[in-house]
């Protein structure tokens, strides 16, 4: 506007702007033209009236975008679980079967159906791969202790069904034939590969009151929606009855947790996963560790693990098998000569889930030791 105003009104704008900007903004208030400074009064008391913790929109669409990648986890989990419930009970050929018939029905239906279809499968699929790969090693063991090509293919092809669950089923099946060179490498890349901060535990068997997940987690959420589900969920490691052969004999407890009177006090449509080793996935490559360093006779890194196993124990909120947890360590106490502390692993188990435990067992196990 160069040329638009005389010396006298081009002087007399600069003190009124000069005023207004040293008053910061508050001069406007004072306008009487068109009623301005009256209704800006209006609607700066109507700002003042909104609550102060009111949500931003990024902070909305955060908190959106984990609950959406919760459930979908769950219902991955839940999904897979309820398929392999239908099948568990059967000899591990004719899981085996089965098995390879369900991945077949997600092939047809990832290559003729919709895009939604395309990626429900593609999220699924690696879950079927790793626990199939597990049954065909569990047989091979049982029958000469080795692990053969295919049962290893399978198991490769499920390897990124999360941040660590199929990797851990597959170092435990390394670990079972000793070939604890292997087993060392692939725990070793979970742990550097387990997002502390990112990564959530994630349980389907049962409800359970989530606490408050992790920040980064909804970040990770936010920006990489369902493919997060490979980068930032920490599936429970599920072993059903045909993978026997492939766990430690610590977790094969798991399978025989129920006494005749804890089956009175189950529901047949929801638990049948007590019938199977379920652990959370930390907790399990902690243990898995302090067990293969014990064998190496490496003792820093082994108690490393054990020390780790134990705050795992104490600060992870969400672990959805802590009483299983716990079992697993008052083991790794026992074998490092504790029996105090062992039984106290056990009581604390068993104040987590009162039935349906393997803790039982092993504080008769253990004072039968103790008192014999």
């Amino acid at each position: 506007m160069a040329g638009q105003f005389s010396p006298e009104v081009k002087a007399l704008l600069l003190e009124r702007m000069f005023h207004l900007i040293q008053s910061d903004g508050q001069a406007l208030l004072g306008v009487q033209i068109d009623d301005l400074g009256r209704r800006l009064q209006i609607k700066l008391n109507r700002l003042y009236q909104i609550p102060e913790n009111i949500h931003s929109k990024k902070t909305n669409c955060l908190l959106i975008s984990g609950v959406l990648l919760l459930n979908i986890a769950n219902a991955i989990t839940r999904c897979s679980s309820s398929a392999l419930s239908e099948t568990s009970e059967n000899s591990p050929v004719t899981t085996v079967q089965n098995l390879l018939n369900v991945l077949e029905n997600y092939k047809r239906c990832y290559r003729e159906g919709s895009k939604l279809e395309q990626r429900a499968c593609s999220l699924l699929t690696p879950l079927f791969c790793s626990t199939l790969g597990t049954i065909i090693a569990s047989i091979n063991i049982q029958t000469n202790n080795t692990i053969t090509p295919e049962a290893l293919d399978w198991l490769s092809a499920g390897l990124n069904s999360d941040v660590a669950s199929s990797r851990l089923k597959l170092a435990s099946v390394f670990y079972r034939v000793r070939n604890l060179g292997n087993t060392e490498f692939i725990l070793r890349h979970i742990e550097g590969h387990y997002g502390f901060n990112t990564s959530e535990p994630i349980c389907g068997c049962y409800n359970f009151g989530k606490n408050q997940i992790r920040r980064m987690f909804v970040e990770v959420a936010y920006y990489e929606n369902e493919e997060a589900v490979r980068s930032a969920c920490a599936f429970c490691v599920k072993f059903i009855p045909a993978e026997i052969h492939c766990i430690p004999q610590e977790l094969q407890y798991e399978m025989f947790r129920s006494t005749q009177d804890d089956l009175l006090h189950r529901d047949e449509r929801k638990d049948f996963w007590m019938d199977w080793a379920v652990v959370d996935s930390l907790p399990y490559l902690y243990f898995l560790q302090y067990k293969t360093y014990r064998h190496f006779q490496r003792l820093d890194d082994q108690h490393q693990a054990l020390a780790n196993l134990v705050r795992t124990i104490e600060t992870e909120v969400n672990l959805g098998h802590r009483e299983t947890a716990l079992n697993l360590l008052g083991q790794c106490m026992e074998q490092e000569n504790k029996p105090n502390k062992a039984l106290l692993c056990y009581m604390m188990s068993l104040n987590v889930r009162k039935r349906n435990n393997a803790a039982r067992f092993h504080i008769c196990r253990l004072l039968a030791r103790l008192l014999g």
